[in-house]
């Protein structure tokens, strides 16, 4: 009877198996984020601070959905937008393992003669080299987001409408948030140009770069339809909407002849890093990313199913059992099958939801499991 009794409980078991694949990390316990803005530059101070009420926004719709933020701003009109300040704070970091970090930059930058890319930084510039190796020290933080917007050059542009438009930061869905900053792990590390290039701003949205990536997010650019966005897609969808911003645009002549003369083509943003998505679930298929795995563990089972049922069958035949209790056991079979098959099914097509619930599904699941073994070892005591 111990082939019975595991046999009513293989369902729920599914049921579990498919809720706890899906086990996710905790909420961010806590975003520190600093935000270093060069506002008072006679150049790009009114674009930056455009940046800044972006990256204020964005951060706003992180501590409203997901996780408490901790922001600190540094400001070169308040000469505290050093590098020993920015140094200083990172140094001072104090995260959990499931913490995570985010540093945005809005100024100028450039590259020295050794090839060295800086943060034009008051008093001294902060190189991107030193930055990222006191990032790279920090102990433990789940999540790091390294974005700079520099250089930033003013200019007058006719650009499309339609990269125009809709530029200010709406509030996230809580899904866009989360995918972002809470299935993803590692280092995002990204800059407005690759090295010898300009990043341009304007005074109506403020750095292309900051513009394009916020209108990214608004968007919701989830290329390959999977309902899951991964800070690449984010990136890509930035990088061809600044290069278009940038096609787009009419320089002045002294602009042009100073690309020209700089070999200058274009403003195309730069990944250093991704960090790595935690899972990537698919709609295009149940055989792809983690929802592959969990298919393949339901298969795992209705096969045991099937085998442990035609044995418990054969058993039975065997100790020439009565055609009533051969029915009846059949039935109960075939009606597990059907419950494992309706599982199977519910799972694919309302992954999200045992994704995002897996710790009730689990509760309940443990609870069904636990009423079942009491019933059938008082039945069968």
């Amino acid at each position: 009877m111990k082939n019975v009794k595991s046999i009513f409980i293989l369902p729920l078991l599914v049921f579990l198996l498919s809720s706890m694949a899906y086990v996710l990390p905790a909420n961010g316990e806590t975003v520190h984020a600093l935000l270093v803005i060069m506002d008072d530059d006679p150049k790009i101070g009114s674009n930056v601070k455009i940046d800044r009420k972006n990256m204020v926004n964005l951060l706003a719709s992180v501590h409203n959905e997901l996780a408490e933020v901790k922001t600190t701003t540094l400001l070169s009109s308040k000469d505290n937008a050093t590098r020993d300040e920015v140094l200083q704070w990172v140094r001072n970091l104090k995260v959990g393992t499931n913490d995570i970090v985010f540093l945005y930059y809005a100024g100028h930058g450039g590259m020295n003669q050794d090839g060295q890319t800086f943060l034009a930084t008051e008093g001294k510039w902060l190189f991107r080299s030193e930055l990222v190796n006191a990032i790279e020290q920090v102990k433990s933080p789940r999540l790091t987001i390294l974005i700079t917007d520099c250089c930033s050059s003013l200019v007058s542009s006719n650009i499309d409408p339609s990269l125009q438009s809709s530029r200010n930061m709406t509030r996230l869905t809580e899904r866009v948030l989360r995918n972002l900053f809470i299935e993803h792990k590692g280092f995002l590390h990204i800059t407005a140009a690759t090295e010898k290039q300009y990043g341009w701003s304007n005074v109506r949205t403020g750095g292309w770069f900051t513009s394009n990536l916020i209108q990214a997010l608004n968007s919701n650019p989830d290329e390959n339809r999977d309902e899951f966005l991964t800070w690449k897609e984010v990136f890509e969808i930035t990088r061809q909407n600044t290069e278009k911003t940038f096609s787009q645009t009419t320089f002045t002549t002294k602009q042009q002849d100073d690309m020209k003369r700089k070999g200058i083509t274009s403003q195309t943003p730069k990944a250093y890093s991704f960090p790595t998505p935690l899972f990537q679930s698919t709609l295009n298929g149940v055989l792809s990313g983690e929802r592959k795995t969990v298919n393949y563990i339901l298969l795992a089972i209705f096969i045991f199913t099937l085998f442990i049922s035609n044995r418990i069958s054969h058993n039975l035949k065997r100790q020439h059992a009565g055609r009533r209790r051969l029915s009846s056991f059949r039935v109960k079979a075939s009606g597990i099958v059907a419950i494992e098959v309706l599982i199977w099914i519910g799972f694919n097509i309302f992954w999200s939801f045992f994704r995002t619930n897996w710790v009730v599904i689990s509760i309940i699941g443990v609870i069904l499991i636990l009423m079942i073994l009491i019933r059938k070892t008082r039945q069968y005591a």
